[in-house]
């Protein structure tokens, strides 16, 4: 028994003695690591250790030496070495941090939590500009919060189609960059960046919202800061809105259904100071509709555009008359080279479908016409033609198209008048602005086909009419020349 209790004894002395010396090692290993030897300066090290990581975008590139405290006893001092390949990073913007469990309220949330079960490491982030590169022995001061620039570099970059939007708040509630924006409960976008305003007036606040949900901003949409809120009365008992924004705010809007146009990018909306009154509308009848996948529009086919009509109309002794309309339209290249759409004018022209209650001409007012592509932009459009012989058609020249525009190209176009002939198809986009499965035959009915672009023997031959109604089909051969191809 005593033999056993010697034994044990001994080699756990044996051990301690191992790990010392492999302590020592260690420590003296680190002494002789290559690469540039930096220090960083912080008030408190929170737990930073040598030994520990020295991050750069969550790639370790180096190595925490030692921690000490400063001669004047006013600073902890971490001994950082940096790998060699990542020396070039370190620059004199850069700016370092200690990476440890942060909870900043209830607006702002948890950070670093992954070092919940490690130890705390060391990061850094140099900005897009960069400074000059440091030198071996530099003194750096440390940032004792991480830098919002890190945050913002984490972000999704902005993709093809994307709407980019700016927000007037009259108070920022803790929203920041990468902060999600909500349409009926869904996520469709995010915060890039938040900054006050150079009046200091109120807060600007960018946004962007994803290409398949940029149909849901209108210029009648209405944006709100989410934050949690009690309603109700001491007898009848109280709720709690917006409880998802207890540990993050958001940002939230509504759009009517049918109500206001698509917007361009830049477009800029004020929010309001509260959560509005405003109710979801119950799912419409048409959404159970089964249809087809949308398909991408190819170089080489006809190629239609989502078109949204609005303007009021004015009444002299009643409330004046807002329009609304949606329907499609054809795209293709005029001899000048202008992106043009030829759709029918019942869709674009108020002037041509209202009428005034004494009989005269009706008075239309703020007209806006606003085009969606096959790629998500939206674009504003002028109304440059109307049929001068009254027929259903007219022509739109678009604003700001990209160089990569995808047309119809001219092989694809019949200006004949005896190019309707024999079987026809209608061809019309969706909402995002891309084209729906061919119709194998016209509607009873124009709706939201109506401009829709018909088609015999694989060419455009017409544009899908209302007037007279019910159903027409307009030839192209009302086009005049020089808006047509070369």
């Amino acid at each position: 028994m005593h033999r056993l209790r010697y034994l044990i004894g001994t080699l756990t002395l044996l051990a301690a003695i191992a790990g010392a010396f492999w302590m020592v090692r260690l420590l003296r290993n680190l002494d002789q690591l290559p690469g540039m030897a930096l220090q960083v300066e912080f008030r408190e090290a929170r737990g930073l250790r040598a030994g520990a990581d020295v991050r750069f975008r969550g790639v370790t590139v180096g190595t925490v030496r030692a921690v000490t405290i400063a001669k004047d006893g006013g600073k902890a001092v971490a001994h950082v070495v940096l790998q060699p390949h990542a020396a070039g990073h370190a620059c004199v913007n850069s700016a370092f941090w200690i990476v440890t469990p942060r909870f900043a309220g209830l607006t702002d949330g948890a950070t670093g939590l992954d070092t919940l079960v490690r130890d705390s490491y060391l990061a850094f982030h140099t900005p897009g500009e960069r400074g000059s590169p440091l030198v071996a022995g530099s003194l750096l001061a440390g940032r004792e919060r991480p830098p919002a620039l890190a945050e913002t570099e984490a972000l999704e970059p902005v993709g093809h189609g994307d709407l980019l939007m700016s927000l007037l708040v009259p108070e920022n509630h803790g929203l920041r960059a990468g902060s999600t924006v909500f349409f009926r409960g869904m996520p469709t976008g995010d915060v890039r960046s938040v900054e006050l305003a150079p009046t200091g007036t109120h807060v600007e606040v960018t946004l962007r919202i994803a290409r398949k949900h940029r149909q849901t901003v209108t210029d009648k949409s209405v944006f709100w800061v989410a934050r949690p809120y009690v309603s109700g009365a001491l007898f009848s008992g109280f709720t709690v809105g917006d409880v998802g924004s207890l540990l993050s705010p958001y940002v939230s809007y509504y759009s009517a259904p049918g109500v206001g146009a698509p917007v361009t990018d830049g477009y800029r909306a004020a929010a309001r100071t509260s959560r509005p009154e405003a109710e979801p509308a119950a799912v419409p009848n048409e959404a159970l509709r089964q249809t087809e996948r949308a398909r991408e529009p190819v170089a080489d086919d006809v190629v239609t555009v989502a078109i949204t009509y609005t303007a009021v109309e004015r009444d002299t002794w009643s409330p004046d008359d807002p329009i609304h309309r949606q329907g499609n339209g054809l795209l293709f290249l005029d001899r000048a080279g202008r992106a043009i759409v030829v759709t029918a004018r019942s869709l674009v022209d108020g002037a041509f479908t209202e009428t005034d209650v004494f009989g005269g001409d009706p008075d239309v007012d703020e007209e806006q016409i606003k085009v969606q592509l096959a790629g998500g932009s939206v674009h504003r459009a002028g109304r440059v033609w109307v049929d001068p012989n009254g027929a259903d058609l007219a022509a739109l020249v678009l604003d700001d198209v990209p160089p990569d525009l995808i047309c119809t190209p001219a092989a694809k176009l019949s200006f004949d008048a005896a190019g309707i002939a024999g079987a026809v198809e209608l061809r019309a986009s969706g909402p995002n602005g891309l084209p729906l499965a061919a119709e194998p035959q016209l509607p009873a009915a124009p709706g939201e086909k109506l401009g829709g672009a018909v088609c015999s023997g694989g060419r455009a031959v017409g544009i899908l009419g209302a007037r007279p109604e019910p159903v027409q089909v307009v030839p192209l051969a009302n086009v005049p020349a020089d808006l047509r191809p070369q």
